[in-house]
């Protein structure tokens, strides 16, 4: 069973990375899967200020040569778990560039290592975000597992990409992913993002009502839903393996 790191990527701020990793994050929570939370944003490390458990790691992610290597964290906890990575914008050269150099993608070094590495890559509807997506693939030539989440949050009507042919032809071509992200609220993500919480937190604070929980839960709902449907958490070992008595592994089931 090979570990993967999931790199949330898009290069452009404001397309909502950090909140589709906090979804990832409580998606692994609520199925007890073993995972460690990087965050690659160390000016405003927002998503590992409200995930710190489970050694939640903040790593910074520059062009610095002395600084550089620090990235390599992120393959050396890939070694022991399965690795969520919250990018930040303008990062998409150094991911780059660290894949390339040390041929991580490659068949047989995946095979040496147990890692696998896909990007859920954040798209904001805009041309230049879409071309963004279509850059990152075929920079690796379709060897980097890509899924493309449309964020609903950002952008309400995706019928444009109905006539962008590139993308269009690379979708069916080689059979990508998408994902529909939906959209949470301005009431309650403004609340949420206020105070800083987890979604679970906000669940549980007594400000936050009843029919604002209920809305919450839709949306979470809807995106376990949707990132469960992609099929790349299926093999993702259980955090509580160890109290499971050897046999038959454990489903993909909501803890209680």
């Amino acid at each position: 069973m090979a570990n993967r790191i999931h790199l949330v990527d898009g290069e452009k701020g404001g397309i909502g990375k950090s909140m589709f990793t906090r979804v990832l994050v409580e998606f692994n929570q609520k199925y007890d899967l073993l995972y460690t939370l990087i965050d690659g944003d160390f000016k405003n490390p927002d998503v590992q200020q409200r995930y710190p458990e489970y050694g939640a790691q903040v790593v910074a992610l520059v062009e610095d040569e002395e600084k550089f290597f620090d990235i390599d964290i992120i393959f050396e906890t890939a070694l022991e778990t399965p690795v969520i990575v919250n990018l930040p914008a303008r990062v998409y050269s150094i991911i780059n560039k660290w894949i390339d150099e040390a041929d991580l993608i490659s068949p047989d070094f995946k095979e040496k290592s147990g890692i696998d590495i896909c990007k859920w890559f954040l798209c904001g509807g805009t041309t230049d975000s879409i071309e963004m997506f279509i850059d990152s693939f075929n920079h690796f030539e379709g060897q980097l597992k890509h899924v493309l989440v449309r964020n609903f949050g950002v952008c309400k009507d995706w019928s444009h990409m109905q006539g962008h042919q590139e993308i269009l032809k690379l979708i069916q071509k080689h059979q990508i992913a998408i994902v529909d992200f939906p959209q949470l609220s301005s009431r309650e993500r403004k609340f949420i993002d206020t105070k800083r919480l987890s979604f679970q937190q906000a669940m549980q604070h007594p400000d936050f009502h009843l029919i604002s929980q209920q809305r919450l839960h839709t949306f979470l709902a809807e995106s376990y839903n949707l990132i469960e449907n992609i099929g790349l958490f299926n093999d993702a070992p259980n955090r509580l393996v160890e109290t499971i008595p050897s046999g038959k592994p454990p489903q993909l089931t909501a803890s209680s």
